[in-house]
């Protein structure tokens, strides 16, 4: 029996590129294995990619969420430290209204043979007549309300000088007056006052006549440039 001497041809893929117009057709022999060599390949990198995109996909939305939490904790961190920025307000406003009330009282003590020198300390009632309960100090506002009557007077609370007598866009007029001892005292009220800037007055010294058709003023202390309680420093006279 003659043996089959013959090879097998290889198998083959013929490609024809007919290029537009009259240009001349090609044609080529591509070979089998050639081509599944070429798909194979082609889906490896497929799924290499694919790969990589999933894996990247899993390191953004860990990184974000990463970010997110790290915002969180910012967040907490941030309402946590104005909290405490506003308590830490709050206490030295207090500290300064209890410095304040020491030291008016240490010069009282000192200053009791010399009744001219107490005169300048702004622990009078702002009030001359029938007055009311005044609020609670607001340390945010800086100061407390008086309710007052038809023909009440806002008076001085101590001796001092008339520094400013302005407008007030909230209250209508605003007068200061400068006690010459690191007090300020500062009253607000809609009428218009009845002193001038640069007048010399004396605790219980009218400052403004009240009518029933505005019923409250405001009024401030100040000691050394911030906003104290008056109430606290009124206790001296009460």
């Amino acid at each position: 029996m003659e043996k089959d001497t013959k090879k097998k041809k290889p198998r083959r893929f013929n490609l024809l590129i007919v290029p537009e117009g009259k240009g001349e057709v090609r044609q080529f022999h591509v070979a089998l294995d050639f081509v599944i060599i070429l798909v194979a390949v082609v889906v490896f990198v497929f799924i290499v990619v694919l790969s990589y995109i999933a894996k990247t996909s899993g390191e953004i939305e860990d990184d974000r969420n990463q970010i997110l939490a790290l915002t969180a904790q910012l967040e907490s961190v941030t309402s946590s430290n104005i909290i405490l920025q506003a308590e830490n307000e709050e206490l030295a406003n207090e500290l300064l209204t209890a410095n304040a009330y020491l030291d008016a009282k240490d010069y009282v003590e000192q200053q009791t043979d010399t009744a001219s020198s107490l005169s300048y300390i702004p622990t009078g009632l702002p009030i001359t007549g029938q007055i009311s309960q005044p609020s609670s100090f607001d340390s945010s506002k800086g100061y407390i309300t008086f309710t007052v009557g038809d023909g009440t007077k806002i008076a001085a609370a101590g001796d001092g000088t008339v520094s400013k007598v302005v407008s007030d866009t909230d209250f209508g007029y605003r007068v200061e007056i400068d006690h010459g001892n690191q007090y300020l005292s500062i009253y607000r009220y809609k009428e218009e006052p009845l002193l001038s800037e640069g007048t010399q007055v004396l605790r219980g010294t009218a400052i403004f006549s009240c009518t029933s058709v505005e019923p409250s003023f405001t009024y401030e202390i100040q000691y050394k440039g911030r906003s104290i309680d008056p109430n606290t420093l009124m206790k001296i006279d009460g």
